[in-house]
C-alpha cells in the first residue's frame, strides 16, 4: 500500500528535511487519490494518517475545510491507536483552526487543544525528532504571550544537537539554526542568536539561511 515498512525511514527523513525548511511535506498522492484509497481500505491506519497529513498541509495553505477534515480523521486514528505522529499533526491542525477562528473563545479553545496534543506527542515520544520538529515549527508560529516560545527554542536546540550527533549534512541543519536566530531575537536573547549566526557564517557563509540570519540580527 502507501507506506511500506522498508520505505518508512526514507519517508521520515524526507519529511524531516522539508519540515526543517519551515513548511510541511505534501503527501505522495493527491488528496482525491488518498480519499479513494481510504474509502477502499478504511481500516488502514497508515493510510488514514497519510490522508490526515495531506488535509493538514492543505489547511496550512489556507483551506479551512481541510483543517476540519484533518482533525476529524486524525481524531479517529487516535481512537484506534495512540500514535505520536498522528497526535502531533492533530495538535498542529488545532492550531491552524485557532488561526482561522474569528471568535476569541473558539480561538483560545482550539489553541489549548493544539498545545495539549503537541505536548503529549512529544512527552510520549521524546526521542522522535520528527514529532519534535512538528511541535517546534507550530510553536514558532504562535504569539509569544502564549508562553511557548521557550519551548520552541528548546526543541530547536535539541533538533540541532541530534542532527549534529547523527552526522547529517550541514545543509539539513541550516534552517534549524536560522529558526534559532529568529526565535532568540524575538525573545530578546541577541547573544544566543549571534552564536548560531556565527555557526552559520563559519559552516555555510553563502547560504540563504546565513544571509537571512544576518538580516535578522541587523534589524
Amino acid at each position: 500500500m502507501l507506506i511500506f515498512v522498508e520505505e518508512e525511514k526514507m519517508r521520515r527523513t524526507l519529511v524531516l528535511i522539508v519540515l526543517l525548511a519551515g513548511v510541511f511535506v505534501c503527501a505522495s498522492y493527491s488528496i482525491s487519490e488518498l480519499e479513494r484509497f481510504h474509502k477502499e481500505d478504511p481500516q488502514n491506519i497508515d493510510l488514514a494518517i497519510e490522508l490526515g497529513i495531506a488535509y493538514h498541509d492543505a489547511g496550512l495553505e489556507g483551506d479551512k475545510d481541510s483543517v476540519t477534515k484533518a482533525i476529524r480523521i486524525l481524531e479517529d486514528v487516535l481512537k484506534r491507536r495512540d500514535l505520536g505522529l498522528a497526535r502531533a499533526y492533530l495538535g498542529s491542525s488545532f492550531l491552524l483552526r485557532a488561526r482561522d477562528d474569528w471568535n476569541p473563545f473558539g480561538k483560545l479553545l482550539n489553541l489549548n487543544q493544539g498545545i495539549d496534543h503537541l505536548d503529549r506527542a512529544v512527552e510520549g515520544n521524546p526521542d522522535d525528532i520528527l514529532i519534535r520538529v512538528i511541535r517546534a515549527n507550530a510553536y514558532a508560529n504562535i504569539p509569544a504571550f502564549f508562553g511557548k516560545l521557550d519551548v520552541a527554542i528548546s526543541d530547536f536546540e535539541i533538533i540541532v544537537q541530534v542532527l549534529a550527533e547523527e552526522g547529517l549534512s550541514i545543509e539539513i541543519q541550516l534552517n534549524a539554526r536560522l529558526k534559532l536566530v529568529q526565535l532568540y531575537m524575538r525573545n530578546g536573547m541577541n547573544d544566543k542568536a549571534a552564536t548560531h549566526y556565527e555557526w552559520l557564517k563559519e559552516n555555510a557563509p553563502d547560504s540563504q539561511a546565513t544571509i537571512m540570519a544576518g538580516e535578522e540580527l541587523e534589524r
